[in-house]
């Protein structure tokens, strides 16, 4: 089920193996006692490739200490787990919470930046505590219970990201891994040392901002509300055609397009501005349902989404072609969202009308947003040509930018099947 990874040059085996073993019979009170309940610890001998089990365990804790980021055997085994989460974010869109970290040993650690925004980090040991970390609690009598919860929590959370499964990863793929990091990483130089200073490119970071109702919202502002569920995540606008939630559709196109993080957020009635934490280098699409217009507080949202300040790239609106109430009330509610265009916010606007076209727009979106990204520098001007471009230059500027960067990317089907393209409505 679970897989430990620690540092061996910590001389931490015997305390590590005790809290490996203090979880693992967390679980078993939790969930039985059963092999598909059991958890593997990280060998004691050096070894040429990852553990076995890190290629088909479902959540992978981690012991960090300052020599887990100079261990090669750790951030071999660490990357691929890694890299497995990732591969499960571009299928189905799941969030990577499947890593699960503690700082056993804090002393003289930097973690670097890929490490601590990646799965779960459990950063405390409990208000006030001031002892030596994980095994100063195991020594400590007066810290037992201390101890017993940060046991209990770790559990929780790796039997609650056990529920969903990892895909698996053969052997030989495992060698083609890139470390994070590691002794020759150029993001860590060694023991107690930051991270070194280098040119890279800002993270790709998008906010997907849903102005989204819920069923019990909707049923005074349309007849039909099955669509809609207890929260604005779990809309599925294209149910004839998909059971996919329509912010689940997006953000897999948008991991297809090779987005390192993504953060949703709804735009609601609690007052709060969800986007005023935002930092400048993110992107920001807001999907957009047209029956939300006749709502109170639509035009509310619409002036907060101005007035955030945020790097707002696109309004992508929903309006499902088989959903036969919408199509009869399109005129009226593509004139309603008209009253509050997107052009106030500085972003593109695009229409949806299935799942395809939702993906599409999300790909012309992202290729918008980060071409160029992590470029030397921009391709020189001609000295022959004017510094300024018509309509049509432009359109076959762009198409020539996405096609040259989703190209990078990989293989598309069946997420986009065709050409990218400007993508103005119609679905």
């Amino acid at each position: 089920m679970f897989y430990t990874s620690y540092a061996g040059s910590t001389g931490d085996r015997g305390p590590v193996q005790r809290f490996h073993s203090d979880v693992q019979n967390e679980i078993f009170s939790m969930l039985g006692r059963h092999s598909r309940n059991e958890g593997s610890l990280q060998r004691a001998e050096p070894a040429l490739g990852p553990d076995p089990a890190v290629l088909a365990c479902r959540t992978f804790l981690v012991l960090y200490s300052a020599d887990y980021l100079n261990d090669p055997q750790c951030a071999l085994e660490w990357s691929v787990f890694r890299e497995r989460m990732q591969r499960r974010l571009w299928r189905t869109g799941e969030p990577e919470d499947a890593l699960v970290g503690v700082l056993w040993r804090a002393d003289s650690l930097v973690l670097p930046r890929s490490v601590a925004r990646t799965g779960q980090l459990l950063d405390d040991l409990g208000d006030g505590y001031q002892g030596p970390d994980v095994p100063g609690l195991q020594r400590d009598p007066s810290a037992w219970e201390r101890y017993r919860g940060l046991v209990r929590r770790v559990a929780e959370r790796l039997t609650r990201a056990a529920r969903t499964p990892l895909p698996a990863m053969p052997a030989a793929e495992s060698g083609t891994v890139e470390p994070y990091f590691g002794p020759s990483h150029p993001q860590h130089t060694g023991r107690g040392q930051p991270p070194a200073r280098t040119r890279r490119p800002p993270e790709r970071h998008l906010v997907l901002a849903l102005l989204v109702g819920t069923r019990p919202g909707m049923e005074r502002l349309r007849r039909s509300v099955d669509t809609y569920a207890e929260s604005a995540e779990e809309w599925r606008p294209f149910h004839a055609q998909s059971d996919e939630p329509a912010a689940a559709i997006a953000g897999r196109a948008a991991y297809a397009c090779g987005i390192e993080r993504l953060t949703r957020v709804t735009l609601d009635d609690t007052g709060a501005d969800p986007l005023r934490e935002v930092e400048a280098s993110a992107v920001v699409v807001v999907l957009v349902d047209p029956w939300m217009t006749g709502d109170p507080s639509f035009p509310v949202h619409w002036d907060r989404l101005a007035r955030s300040g945020a790097r707002v790239a696109a309004v992508v609106t929903v309006l499902p072609r088989l959903d036969e109430e919408s199509q009869h009330s399109a005129g009226r509610l593509r004139e309603a969202l008209a009253r509050t265009p997107a052009r106030h916010l500085g972003a593109s606007h695009h229409e949806a009308g299935s799942p395809d076209s939702l993906a599409h727009a999300m790909a012309a979106v992202m290729a918008d947003a980060f071409a160029g990204a992590g470029e030397e520098g921009p391709l020189p001007d001609r000295a022959d040509e004017p510094r300024l471009e018509n309509t049509a230059e432009r359109i076959v500027r762009r198409e020539r930018e996405r096609a040259g960067w989703l190209g990078r990317r990989g293989t598309w089907s069946p997420l986009v099947s065709g050409a990218p393209r400007e993508s103005w409505g119609g679905g």
